[in-house]
């Protein structure tokens, strides 16, 4: 008959699952620099101004007359804002941001 207590085992199998995951955590250890150290390049030059059948075409649409002035684009690094070049039947959307 076993006459140690519960929680004392019970206290050995926590330390044993703890000293695992630390060693499971530092074997995971990421070494030497990431794949791609360069910053985004994007476009090479600015979006040409859409045509005017293009705007009225996006301001009819639900989604799109919400777009118009809100688009930007990446040019070199940097962010510019341009409107869409032309009026797209489908989107797609990818909404990011924090508090």
């Amino acid at each position: 008959m076993n006459n140690q207590p519960f929680h004392f085992v019970g206290r050995w199998s926590l330390l044993l699952v703890g000293i695992s995951s630390l060693v499971m955590l530092v074997s995971c250890k990421e070494t030497g620099p990431p794949i791609n150290t360069r910053p985004p390049e994007g476009l090479q030059e600015r979006p040409p101004v859409p045509e005017p059948a293009v705007v009225t075409a996006l301001k009819a649409q639900a989604f799109g007359s919400k777009l118009l002035g809100l688009t930007y684009y990446l040019v070199r690094g940097d962010y510019v804002r341009a409107d869409l070049p032309k009026a797209p039947r489908y989107y797609l959307l990818n909404f990011s941001g924090s508090t």
